[in-house]
């Protein structure tokens, strides 16, 4: 997801579908060229990049995510990515007093992390977790954009990779450095020796979430991943058990997309593909929950430029199932209301079904009924039972990737993105002991705060 590492350019905050890996109190990697620490450079490829530093303290950046395709064990596998070094880096170094780095003084001095490090590449079971080292680069010692390629052989299934930014080797003592990466490639299953026969099952996967692009049409995006097929004719595609033959697909990177126009209810969508070698099939579910907008209307009018008027308001909608709190009149700033019945996949931001859809549909038509409301959307994971320990910046980054994904919705469906506002908080507010699986639940959530009316 995302190999590019397109997102806002910003400092201290991994690329949109990449967490944080790095050291506790550590700031996180950053997005480039953000104009922060003095990085300019342009992409490879895309509009961003990412960078990370090594530090003198002895620690150093990393991100990671899960494959959508595990690696295998005894398997070869092409990789490339692009990378340089930056010779301006400049960035605020904070003294051993201060315990939390993501809060740091304005006024504190700043050095050059300009020092040439290099790239090492892990695989593992799960986030940010080390099991194998797949791959490492030379020090990267060129300014400009460069392609460095690997050949994976794992020794074990890999279903979750870190790139890791670290010193070049030997080295007495730690120092700081950059490093900025940009486009890399698929992992790409290869022949291990020369003149061997390579034999590849085909693999299918639907991309979630599902993109609504015309919801007052019931209109759909459907994208997937269908690797090791050759040609459209080795795919079945169908909607509600009815088979479509209208979809791109790309044999190269197996890339999969369709548009759709889906009925009321539950939708069941199925993709199927197979080789000589086997066969491999996905399904999931779409949800479409009936609208309250009046119907599209075409007003022909005498003058083809002339403007057409504005779609019909949202009809008012009497009550709020869920959000129950937003049925008053007198809702004010500074009020803070729970998303019940708003439900994710496990360790992960992708809503997971109807029951999920409804209620984001409430506040996105109590938000069109009510144009001058503004909200924050905060997200909130759960801590852990007892005395076991949770990783703090990869809870952070969930809530917040959870909010980003209500907050993305109410957009792509007409709420002007200067209305609302999103944040995650990780377990730092619970409203429930951890120590039950009832309390964790509880503070597992996502909350709307309503910042002025």
């Amino acid at each position: 997801m995302n190999p590019s590492f397109e997102d806002i350019a910003r400092a201290s905050l991994p690329p949109k579908g990449w967490i944080d890996c790095g050291f506790p109190n550590e700031s996180p990697p950053d997005v480039q060229p953000s104009g922060a620490w003095d990085v300019y450079r342009p992409a490879y490829h895309g509009y961003t990049y990412l960078g990370m530093v090594t530090r003198e303290n002895d620690t150093w950046e990393s991100v990671g995510q899960r494959l959508s395709h595990p690696l295998l064990k005894n398997r070869c596998y092409d990789f490339s990515i692009y990378m340089c070094t930056s010779s301006e880096y400049w960035s605020a170094v904070a003294p051993d007093s201060v315990k939390n780095r993501e809060f740091l003084p304005d006024d504190l001095p700043k050095k050059n992390f300009d020092q040439e490090i290099k790239l090492r590449i892990w695989g593992g079971d799960g986030y940010c977790d080390k099991k194998e080292l797949l791959g490492e680069s030379a020090t990267v010692k060129n300014t400009n954009w460069e392609k460095y390629s690997w050949k994976i052989e794992p020794k074990r299934d890999i279903t979750h990779i870190i790139l890791e930014a670290f010193y070049k080797t030997p080295t007495l003592f730690p120092y700081n450095g950059n490093i900025l990466i940009d486009h890399a490639s698929n992992f790409t299953m290869i022949a291990c020796t020369e003149g061997e026969e390579l034999i590849i099952a085909p693999a299918v996967r639907i991309l979630q979430p599902i993109e609504k692009i015309n919801p007052r049409l019931n209109q759909v995006k459907v994208n997937a991943l269908v690797r090791n097929i050759k040609s459209k004719s080795q795919i079945k595609f169908k909607v509600n058990s009815v088979y479509i033959d209208v979809f791109d697909f790309e044999p190269s990177t197996g890339d999969f997309s369709t548009r759709l126009s889906l009925k009321e209810g539950k939708n069941t969508i199925h993709i199927y593909a197979s080789n000589a070698e086997g066969e491999a099939e996905d399904e999931t579910q779409v949800y479409i929950v009936e609208s309250n907008s009046s119907p599209e209307v075409n007003n022909p009018v005498a003058d083809g430029n002339a403007p057409q008027p504005p779609p019909p308001p949202a009809t008012p909608r009497k009550d709020y199932k869920v959000l129950k709190g937003l049925n008053s009149e007198d809702v004010e700033a500074g009020e803070i209301f729970k998303m019940d019945n708003l439900y994710f996949h496990a360790d992960d931001s992708t809503i997971q079904d109807k029951a999920s859809f409804e209620v984001l549909d409430e506040l996105l038509q109590y938000l069109q009924e009510h144009p001058k409301v503004h909200i924050e959307v905060r997200g909130h994971t759960s801590g852990g039972a007892g005395n076991q320990r949770i990783n703090v910046r990869y809870s952070e980054n969930l809530s917040k990737s959870r909010a980003r994904t209500v907050a993305q919705y109410l957009v792509e469906n007409g709420i002007a993105p200067t209305r609302i506002q999103y944040k995650g908080f990780g377990f730092r507010q619970p409203v429930a002991s951890n120590d039950t699986p009832e309390g964790r639940r509880k503070n597992q959530r996502v909350e709307i705060k309503i910042l002025s009316t």
